[in-house]
């Protein structure tokens, strides 16, 4: 009778965590059969090891995280692992294989043309669409924009901080030409953000970086619309492709007129 009435309760939440999932668009489901073959047939892939029926905003982020990512490459495969705690303890062996602890679910591993070969997505990361994009852009030759960013831009700017005045100038004059070209109002909108930080940053030097940023946070977290907010985000987003891990440049001295 006992295992009766434990067979209709896991029965019972099966249904209901069915119920809550929410779909992965592009994610391949992977399993202890299938794992690894799937896995070395890319390239690059990042799993997600989540319970059996996921749900909530981060498994939101890696939804959206997944259809940004098939748009723009073929080298990444998008995969989920649901791992059960009950019955026959589907995929638990797998998450054992990668130490993935089932008390902070999800973890996402970025795996690199092998199974044994990966990168753990960092725990004091919050699972966002941009933390996810940074995330891959950090560790691969692959490129997922963060939202607002311009691919063309993004390289062309790598360093910019530390370049002489001279190719921040070049610089400068080469994109206020790319941006005329754009018919799109929203390109239009985003490379005039570049550009009015170019001219920022080679005004004040790095330190506009981290003031402008404390600024938009500021601004961000304060009482906005939405179509606010997503404007903030986006210069933040291309903000942060000015940052440099060393400043080399060194300060200069701007004349009082």
């Amino acid at each position: 009778m006992m295992r009766i009435l434990v067979t209709l309760l896991l029965t019972a939440l099966h249904l209901i965590q069915s119920s809550v999932a929410i779909s992965c668009g592009g994610c391949v489901d992977l399993d202890e059969i299938n794992f690894q073959k799937t896995v070395e047939r890319f390239p690059y892939a990042m799993v997600k090891f989540d319970i059996a029926f996921p749900y909530g905003e981060k498994h939101e982020a890696f939804g959206a995280f997944s259809k940004a990512a098939h748009k723009v490459t073929k080298d990444l495969l998008v995969a989920t692992v649901g791992i059960k705690d009950y019955g026959e303890l589907e995929n638990k062996a797998l998450g054992e294989r990668y130490e993935v602890d089932d008390k902070n679910f999800p973890a996402i591993l970025l795996f690199k043309g092998k199974a044994d070969e990966f990168v753990r997505f960092p725990s004091h990361l919050d699972v966002t669409l941009d933390n996810l994009k940074a995330f891959v852009s950090s560790n691969t030759p692959l490129y997922i924009g963060r939202d607002g960013c311009i691919k063309e831009f993004n390289d062309a700017l790598k360093n910019y901080a530390n370049l002489k005045d001279e190719a921040q100038l070049k610089l400068i004059k080469q994109f206020e030409a790319k941006q005329e070209q754009f018919t799109n109002p929203e390109e239009q909108q985003n490379a005039k953000a570049y550009l009015v930080f170019m001219r920022k940053i080679q005004d004040q030097g790095y330190g506009f970086v981290e003031e402008e940023t404390k600024r938009l946070l500021r601004l961000k977290a304060g009482k906005v619309t939405e179509t606010k907010k997503l404007e903030l985000l986006r210069k933040l987003n291309i903000l942060e492709t000015f940052r440099v891990h060393k400043v080399t440049k060194a300060p200069t001295d701007k004349e009082e007129l």
